[in-house]
């Protein structure tokens, strides 16, 4: 499983280390040391992982460090070439729960003392599947001071939505109910770890509780009343949190799930698939992205690195896609993988 929850990452906080995205911690507003700043080599570290369980970090700071993740890109103020790299050996656990951290040494000519903006992206590497694929993407501000010892604050990425996964749960004469669940390109589903309370439905500041690339929608393949059925829900809630919405025939999966029990940790969607009244005919699940990519990292920064790094362009199905049969308002099963009525 990732933990993004949206693809999030964490590191040891500098006493200078100020955030102002991405949830970081803040020791001094940005821009406060401008009137000495001087441009000259300065480095330190960025490490993506779990957030230290403290006050100042772990309200603004959910973990999302997919188990796939091979390799890590981080760029400073949008620059074309990146100032950081790292193999991230040893990113995420069985599950995806980021708990191994992966460091990212960094080095630049920038101006110092000042605040910089980093940008991070996580991918599957050169022998991930697929390859060279983005797993995750998030940005923050940092004061960055003069020399090699900048470990800088908590950063958080949000994942990115490649696949979907359904099961079919249980089924009545006119209604089966299921399941979906979404992951990353690397396979590791997108859940969260962090204590925001409400996903925030946007990309930035990245906190972690969405998709980096947006919303993801289920929609009847057909609706028609004489043929077709409709994708049904409602509201899916625990707490404040609101992690799905449902509206005319569309079930929207807009913030990523968090808690500790196994049904918020699997990250599942719940929806219903029923048949119109008196139908016959068919009708499947449509799933697709609403929204845009954050572009913390650009396209062209992702193009430049060596191999290029492709961000995933819409959602593929692990499994086959649920397709029902309607009789006269009876829903039967179109690919052998729903239960028996």
């Amino acid at each position: 499983m990732e933990i993004r929850t949206r693809v999030a990452c964490a590191f040891a906080v500098a006493a200078l280390a100020a955030c102002s995205g991405g949830g970081a911690s803040s020791a001094a507003p940005s821009g406060s040391f401008a009137p000495s700043a001087m441009p000259q080599q300065t480095s330190g570290t960025l490490t993506i992982g779990v957030a230290p369980n403290t006050v100042s970090s772990v309200a603004r700071s959910p973990a999302f460090v997919a188990s796939a993740t091979k390799h890590a890109t981080l760029f400073i103020d949008g620059a074309a070439a990146a100032s950081g790299t790292s193999t991230c050996a040893t990113a995420g656990t069985s599950g995806g729960t980021g708990t191994t951290a992966c460091s990212i040494p960094w080095t630049a000519q920038i101006s110092v003392p000042a605040s910089h903006v980093f940008a991070v992206e996580i991918d599957s590497g050169s022998t991930g599947s697929p390859a060279n694929t983005v797993l995750g993407e998030g940005k923050g501000t940092y004061a960055v001071v003069a020399g090699g010892s900048n470990a800088l604050g908590t950063l958080t990425l949000n994942g990115t939505v490649a696949d979907v996964t359904f099961t079919i749960a249980s089924c009545t004469t006119t209604t089966c109910l299921g399941l979906a669940q979404l992951a990353s390109a690397g396979g590791n589903l997108i859940s969260y770890t962090g204590t925001v309370t409400v996903p925030t439905i946007s990309v930035n500041p990245t906190n972690g509780t969405v998709f980096d690339n947006g919303s993801v929608t289920f929609v009847s393949s057909n609706a028609l009343a004489g043929t077709g059925g409709v994708v049904t829900g409602t509201a899916q809630t625990s707490g404040a949190n609101t992690y799905s919405t449902y509206a005319t025939n569309t079930l929207t999966a807009s913030g990523v799930f968090s808690g500790t029990s196994s049904a918020y940790a699997s990250g599942a969607y719940t929806f219903a698939a029923t048949c119109n009244a008196t139908a016959t005919g068919s009708f499947g699940i449509t799933s697709s992205l609403v929204g845009s990519p954050s572009l913390d990292v650009t396209a062209a920064e992702l193009a430049a690195l060596s191999p290029a790094v492709a961000y995933p362009s819409g959602i593929t199905v692990l499994t086959t896609a649920p397709a029902f049969t309607c009789t006269s308002g009876t829903i039967g099963d179109a690919t052998a993988s729903i239960p028996a009525n």
